[in-house]
C-alpha cells in the first residue's frame, strides 16, 4: 500500500513540474489577444448573450401572429322542485391583428436594429479589451527594454570605475572626482534594480490580464521596437473621419433614437388611423358527451386608439350555427376624457424631438473632435519619437568623441557618465513615444471598426 502511495505521489509531483515548466510563447500581440479572448469567460458569455438577443429580436414576431385561446366548462345545478340542469361546453377562438398603420412592423425593425447595434457595441468593447491587452503587451516589452538599457548603462559605467581607481592610484585623477562618479554610479545601480522590479510587477499584471498563473513561464519573441514604422495620419484626417462617421455605432444609435422618436410622435398624432382586428371562434355545447352541437362566432373590431380626446371604437359580431344566423351585435363606443394638458404635452413632445436631435449633433461633434485630437496627438508623438531617434544618432557620435577625450584626459569621467545617462534616458523616451503612438493608432482603429494594423493600409490606398 505504501508503495502505491509513493508511486502516486511521484506521479503528481512530476505532473506539477511539467506544468511549471510549460512555456507560453507569444510571437506578436495578436497571439496574446487570441489567448486572452479564449480564456476570458466574461466575454465568451457576453458574446453568447448578444447573439441570443439578436436571434430573439429576429424571431420576435408575436405581434404579427394570431392568438389562440381554449376554454372548457362543466356546470351541474340543482333547483328545488325542478329537474337537474347539466351543461358542458368547449370553446376555441383565434384572434388576428389585421391593420395598425404599420406601427408593429416599425417597432419590429427598431428592435432588430437595436439588437444589431448592441452586438456592434459588444464588438467595440471586445476591441477595447484587445487594445488593453496589446497595451500591456507593449508596456511589458517596453519595460523589458528599459531594464536592458539600464543594465547596459551599469555595465559600461562599472568598467569606468575600474579605470578611475587605477588613475587615482597613480595620481592622474583626484579622489573627489572618483567619489563623485561613485555617487552617480550608486544611483544608476539603484535605478537599474528598480527597473527590473518594475518589469516583474508588469509581468504579473500582464499575466493576470491574460488569465495566467504567476508561475507560468512567459516567453515573448517580438522585435516590435526594432521594426517600428512612422506613418502620419494628419493629411488623412477628413478621410478617417468619414470612415468613422459611417462606422460609429454610437452615431447610428443616436440617429435611430431620433428616427424612432419622430415615428412615435407621428403615429401618436394620426388619430384618423384605425386599428383593425378580427376574432373567430367555434364552440360545442350539450348536456352529455360527446358534444355535437357546434356554433360559430366572428367579430370585427375597429379602434381609433390615437384619438386621445375622443377615443372611438366599433365592433360587429355574428353568431351562427349549421342552420342559421342567430345573433348580430353592433357596438359603438365613445369615451370623452378631459385633457387639460393636451396642448402642453404636444409642445413637450416637439421639444423632446428637438432635444434628441441636439444630442445627436453633439455626440457627432464630440466623436469628431476626439478623432481630430487622436490624429494630432498620434502625429505629434511620432514627431517626438523621430526627434528622439535623431538625438540618439547624434549622441552616439558625441559619445565616440567623448570616449577618446576621456582616454586622453581631456574630459572628466563624470561628464562622460552624464552623457551615457542622457543616452539611456533618450532611448527610454523613444520607447515611451513609440508605445504611446501605437496606442493612439489602435484607438483610431477601434473607432473605425478596423482590425489592428489595417488603418495604415487603408490610408495608403487612398493615394492611388
Amino acid at each position: 500500500m505504501k508503495k502505491v502511495i509513493f508511486f502516486l505521489f511521484y506521479i503528481v509531483l512530476g505532473a506539477l513540474n511539467i506544468l511549471n515548466s510549460f512555456e507560453i510563447l507569444f510571437n506578436n500581440p495578436n497571439d496574446a489577444v487570441n489567448f486572452a479572448l479564449q480564456n476570458s469567460q466574461v466575454y465568451i458569455l457576453e458574446r453568447q448573450r448578444v447573439l441570443l438577443d439578436m436571434k430573439e429580436a429576429k424571431f420576435n414576431v408575436v405581434e404579427f401572429l394570431p392568438t389562440f385561446s381554449f376554454s372548457f366548462s362543466e356546470n351541474d345545478s340543482t333547483v328545488l322542485l325542478a329537474g337537474d340542469n347539466r351543461t358542458r361546453s368547449f370553446q376555441a377562438t383565434i384572434g388576428q391583428s389585421l391593420f395598425d398603420g404599420g406601427r408593429n412592423k416599425y417597432l419590429y425593425e427598431i428592435n432588430r436594429l437595436s439588437s444589431m447595434y448592441a452586438y456592434q457595441d459588444f464588438e467595440s468593447s471586445l476591441m477595447d479589451y484587445s487594445s488593453q491587452i496589446i497595451l500591456l503587451y507593449y508596456q511589458y516589452l517596453m519595460q523589458r527594454q528599459k531594464a536592458q538599457i539600464m543594465e547596459d548603462l551599469v555595465f559600461t559605467a562599472k568598467r569606468q570605475i575600474d579605470i578611475i581607481q587605477r588613475e587615482v592610484e597613480i595620481g592622474i585623477t583626484l579622489e573627489t572626482d572618483y567619489l563623485e562618479y561613485l555617487i552617480s554610479f550608486i544611483g544608476i545601480e539603484n535605478e537599474r534594480d528598480q527597473s527590473w522590479r518594475d518589469l516583474a510587477a508588469m509581468e504579473r499584471r500582464f499575466k493576470i490580464a491574460m488569465g495566467l498563473d504567476y508561475e507560468a513561464n512567459l516567453v515573448i519573441t517580438d522585435n516590435y521596437y526594432s521594426e517600428f514604422l512612422y506613418f502620419y495620419y494628419e493629411i488623412y484626417t477628413d478621410y478617417i473621419w468619414a470612415i468613422i462617421r459611417n462606422a460609429s455605432t454610437e452615431i447610428k444609435k443616436q440617429n435611430l433614437a431620433l428616427e424612432y422618436a419622430r415615428k412615435q410622435l407621428a403615429y401618436s398624432r394620426r388619430w384618423f388611423v384605425p386599428r383593425l382586428s378580427a376574432e373567430a371562434g367555434i364552440s360545442f355545447s350539450g348536456d352529455a358527451y360527446p358534444l355535437t352541437e357546434p356554433s360559430y362566432s366572428f367579430k370585427l373590431t375597429v379602434d381609433f386608439y390615437n384619438a386621445r380626446l375622443f377615443p372611438l371604437s366599433f365592433s360587429n359580431s355574428y353568431g351562427f350555427d349549421n342552420e342559421r344566423l342567430y345573433n348580430v351585435n353592433n357596438i359603438a363606443g365613445l369615451r370623452l376624457e378631459p385633457q387639460p394638458t393636451y396642448l402642453m404635452q404636444r409642445k413637450l413632445a416637439d421639444i423632446s424631438i428637438l432635444d434628441t436631435n441636439i444630442q445627436r449633433i453633439q455626440v457627432e461633434k464630440d466623436i469628431r473632435e476626439s478623432v481630430y485630437d487622436l490624429v494630432i496627438s498620434h502625429d505629434n508623438t511620432l514627431r517626438y519619437a523621430d526627434a528622439a531617434e535623431q538625438t540618439i544618432v547624434v549622441l552616439e557620435r558625441r559619445l565616440d568623441f567623448s570616449r577618446i577625450e576621456v582616454e586622453q584626459g581631456e574630459k572628466k569621467h563624470i561628464d562622460y557618465l552624464n552623457e551615457l545617462i542622457t543616452m539611456a534616458q533618450t532611448k527610454i523616451s523613444l520607447l515611451e513615444y513609440q508605445t504611446q503612438a501605437a496606442a493612439l493608432e489602435r484607438s483610431l482603429e477601434i473607432l473605425a471598426g478596423f482590425p489592428f494594423g489595417d488603418l495604415q493600409n487603408v490610408c495608403e490606398q487612398q493615394n492611388y
